[in-house]
């Protein structure tokens, strides 16, 4: 599991592109794809492996350049046992003002907020239907919003346990600004990569 890095991975990746000089973004890609197999996009959820090749391929201060570039698409203020993170960017606000918009991603969203479940118990304790319901929760997967956590025997196969990647999703609405935070538990915020060394 890599914590909320799914979710920042297209706006951040996004910003990186804008940032780095086009010379070393060339050769950022082809060595990410050349020696991990991977895009910049999908490098971000797994950071360590960007850094590195940027490291080798760039004389950047790859800590300023990273605080950077994700001050740009997130604030996080911490508190004791979780991180407060505002959404600074646009494509972000909206992916979760959509999905808590949707009656039934809202209710998927907030059935696994603070607990893992498999998919099965999810739609039961949501009350969606299996079909509408597991499209949902494809898409959540894909955009970052819920995240694998483990594991369990089921029968003679082992079956995936979900959860939200936050606890808690506050939307400030006003006639001239709309600020959406995301409330993150300290285990999945650790569990990021882009976000370690902040």
């Amino acid at each position: 599991m890599s914590g909320i890095d799914r979710f920042l991975s297209s706006s951040l990746s996004k910003v990186i592109k804008e940032e780095l000089d086009s010379d070393v973004l060339k050769i950022v890609e082809r060595k990410l794809f050349l020696e991990y197999g991977m895009s910049i996009k999908l490098s971000m959820e797994h950071f360590h492996q960007f850094r590195k090749t940027l490291e080798k391929n760039s004389r950047l201060d790859i800590n300023k350049f990273q605080d950077d570039c994700i001050g740009k698409i997130i604030k996080i203020k911490k508190t004791d046992s979780t991180y407060t993170i505002s959404l600074l960017d646009d494509k972000l606000s909206s992916l979760v003002l959509q999905q808590i918009g949707d009656d039934e991603g809202r209710k998927i969203i907030t059935s696994i907020f603070e607990k893992e479940m498999v998919i099965p118990d999810i739609l039961k304790k949501a009350n969606v239907p299996k079909t509408s319901g597991y499209r949902k929760i494809e898409n959540l997967i894909l955009n970052g919003m819920i995240v694998e956590t483990g594991r369990i025997l089921s029968g003679s196969k082992k079956i995936s346990k979900f959860r939200c990647c936050f606890n808690e999703v506050r939307v400030n609405i006003d006639k001239n600004n709309s600020d959406i935070i995301v409330i993150v538990d300290r285990d999945m915020f650790e569990k990021s990569t882009c976000l370690a060394d902040i």
